[in-house]
């Protein structure tokens, strides 16, 4: 199947970055409005990925631009969009480990009067129970996120070393 959809990709045109240039270019959309707009344009083309990881990516692409966005209505009209099409992607496929780390980031970040909090608990107990059945590179990245994360105490932090 992941073969079919590269060949799709492929002949239509598509190129999907790869998980470590998406990881990276996520963390510097969230510090700037200039990486934010280029995040979402690489993603933008992509429309029904089989791939949650990189559905969940461009559903936080979404995200970060309504943070840059000054009008209310668009932001809030972004916001919903994006995390829209994050349940909806965790919905299809709630074992993926790194669309689960995308909402908790999210979630722990977005303020409060967003009201989109309600997960945060359940995505931190499953990050902990699988961290050890990820690759290593997964493994790096979700511990740089825990480190510094608001959402975790010092004893739930220790899952992840």
């Amino acid at each position: 199947m992941k073969l079919i959809m590269l060949c799709i990709l492929f002949l239509t045109g598509v190129s999907v970055p790869e998980l470590r240039t998406l990881r990276e270019n996520y963390v510097s959309a969230a510090q700037s409005k200039e990486d934010a707009n280029t995040f979402h344009e690489s993603l933008s083309k992509i429309e029904n990925s089989s791939n949650a990881t990189i559905m969940a990516y461009k559903a936080a692409s979404i995200v970060l631009l309504a943070k840059y966005e000054s009008g209310l209505i668009a932001k809030t009209r972004l916001f919903n969009r994006g995390t829209a099409l994050l349940e909806e992607t965790i919905k299809k496929n709630p074992d993926d480990y790194e669309a689960r780390l995308i909402r908790l980031n999210i979630q722990d970040n977005v303020p409060w009067i967003t009201g989109y909090k309600d997960d945060i608990d359940t995505d931190k107990a499953f990050l902990i129970k699988n961290y050890s059945k990820q690759p290593a590179d997964l493994k790096a990245f979700t511990k740089r996120y825990v480190k510094q994360s608001g959402a975790f105490s010092d004893k739930e932090k220790q899952y992840f070393n």
